[in-house]
């Protein structure tokens, strides 16, 4: 939860940035809030707006969890900077794995129709993007699952938490693609434009 709440605001606060004009507190900004999500999916119009992060948020829980679920190790199974690093990473690869959704989903559609993927171009700028929040934001949820961290549970309990969560990630997911579409479909996600070109 800890995840998904970083994973919006830190697109939020980058939103709020576009209208400063000073280099070095830009520079500061993106460093510190890395666009998470795309400028038009948290400037759509309604219900997008909404919608569209949510289930960006959501995809990132389950990513996380599932990743959580197989990295866990308990109070005595690893020293507790080894474990905090451990889900400091779950948060990295949980950004990344969000991010490529989009990648996932376009290659998928053009392979399917026999073509070449066209989407794909800035897919190491966004999958960086996510990393670095991941690098920048994911000590936040490793410290807390450290602090709810108990004993270690049974291997098939970590796998089942982890098979449901990774549904959650799967369920987001093509939700956010088929939203994503919606949204376009509807001519919703061009609507500011000149914010995404400050």
């Amino acid at each position: 939860m800890v995840a998904a709440l970083l994973w919006v605001a830190s697109a939020g606060v980058e939103l709020l940035s576009h209208g400063v004009r000073h280099p070095v507190v830009r520079g500061v900004d993106h460093f510190l809030a890395p666009e998470t999500l795309p400028v038009d999916h948290l400037t759509a119009a309604a219900p997008w707006g909404l919608v569209l992060p949510v289930l960006s948020a959501l995809a990132l829980a389950g990513a996380y969890a599932a990743l959580l679920a197989l990295v866990r190790v308990g109070r005595r199974g690893a020293p507790a900077v080894t474990a905090v690093a451990a889900y400091w990473m779950v948060a990295v690869l949980a950004g990344v794995a969000v991010a490529a959704v989009p990648v996932v989903a376009d290659v998928a559609g053009a392979l399917s129709a026999d073509a070449l993927p066209s989407g794909i171009a800035d897919v190491d700028g966004h999958l960086m993007t996510a990393a670095h929040w991941g690098v920048v934001w994911g000590w936040a949820p490793a410290l807390v699952a450290r602090l709810l961290d108990r004993t270690a549970p049974p291997a098939g309990a970590r796998l089942l938490r982890a098979a449901a969560a990774a549904l959650v990630l799967l369920a987001a997911a093509v939700g956010l693609v088929l939203a994503t579409s919606a949204a376009a479909d509807a001519g919703a996600l061009g609507a500011l434009a000149a914010v995404t070109s400050r």
